[in-house]
């Protein structure tokens, strides 16, 4: 994995969804059924900041494990470990599928999140994300540089590892 310039929210608002980060994070659920689409494309300052989301960009989403009992989001049990096995495959594959960060928001005292720019995760000491610690969702952002024919490629020829236990 190497290291690569982090874009941000630096292209500034999109129209829409970008096709890679459409392509990724269908993916994503496709292997992982415990995880939904929490959301991704919006025109939004970040929570609690002045800055633009990187959201707006395009090329943010959000895949949630809550169980929201309606039978289609989340499952009783296993979501935290797909949501696990499933950042672990984006970080490990962050070069191939154009990953620029990936934010955990579960673990106390404040989440983690990998970047690009450091190749790393980086565990928060202090309050740096809303939502930290607990949150039962985890955020990914692509650098808006693959297509979405490539994204799916990639995952036909790498699959995500099952995750067998609950």
């Amino acid at each position: 994995m190497s290291k690569r310039p982090y874009t941000g929210n630096k292209d500034g608002a999109a129209a829409s969804e970008h096709p890679q980060l459409t392509a990724l994070w269908k993916e994503i659920v496709k292997a992982y059924p415990a995880l939904w689409y929490n959301g991704g494309w919006g025109v939004r300052n970040m929570r609690g900041k002045e800055s633009l989301s990187v959201h707006a960009t395009g090329r943010a989403v959000d895949i949630s494990w809550r169980n929201m009992g309606d039978g289609k989001r989340g499952a009783p049990k296993g979501g935290r470990k797909q949501a696990m096995a499933a950042m672990d495959y984006l970080v490990k594959h962050a070069d191939a599928l154009g990953i620029e960060m990936v934010i955990d928001y579960f673990p106390a005292p404040w989440g983690r999140a990998y970047r690009c720019d450091r190749g790393a995760w980086k565990k928060y000491e202090k309050s740096e994300v809303h939502g930290a610690p607990n949150g039962d969702w985890f955020h990914a952002e692509v650098d808006g540089k693959k297509s979405a024919p490539q994204i799916k490629e990639f995952f036909a020829a790498n699959p995500p590892p099952a995750v067998t236990e609950a």
